[in-house]
């Protein structure tokens, strides 16, 4: 794995989340509370402006375009999946079955899961809005308990986007409308 150069935390609502560069380029991120967050390096207050704009909007519930970044290296099957995650529309929530046939191993759906809790960029590849076949959530960052912060934050998160797995509702700051209080 490439080591961290530089690195900024961004105060949300919905907790702290941190982006980082490492020597290659690539954005890496993950929030202090849940799963992974990147280590090492030096801190940069102004590291990646628009990514951080981007994150404030979306935990506060405002629509912004997602700005571009690259994605880390990693196993060419996960990194069909973070591609493949990254390039959901709006509010789109599938399946981790579905997540493996777009990604191009039809049946790998325990794979596509691995892939999605070694996301190296949440949130900004949405791996919240993967869920399981029956549209239950699922694991997030690895973490499958109902209470685990984790999962909540999955589940506030899609709550943000108002989006329904079990319905496939969209609706929320994707698509124009105002995000729920009850994020």
């Amino acid at each position: 794995m490439n080591r961290i150069e530089s690195w900024r935390d961004i105060h949300t609502d919905l907790g702290i989340f941190r982006i980082a560069l490492d020597t290659t380029g690539a954005l890496r991120s993950g929030w202090h509370h849940v799963g992974d967050r990147p280590e090492g390096g030096t801190i940069d207050s102004g590291l990646l402006e628009d990514v951080a704009l981007w994150i404030q909007a979306f935990t506060r519930g405002t629509r912004r375009t997602r700005p571009d970044f690259r994605i880390p290296q990693g196993p060419p099957f996960y990194r069909r999946c973070w591609e493949t995650c990254r390039s959901l529309a709006d509010g789109e929530i599938i399946s981790y079955r579905e997540l493996a046939r777009r990604a191009g191993r039809a049946g790998a759906a325990r794979a596509a899961g691995a892939a999605m809790r070694h996301n190296p960029t949440p949130l900004l590849v949405p791996c919240h809005r993967i869920v399981r076949e029956n549209g239950r959530l699922g694991g997030f960052a690895g973490r499958t308990g109902d209470h685990d912060p984790a999962l909540v934050l999955k589940r506030r998160l899609l709550e943000l986007e108002d989006c329904e797995p079990s319905t496939g509702n969209r609706r929320g700051i994707l698509f124009g409308s105002q995000a729920s209080s009850a994020y």
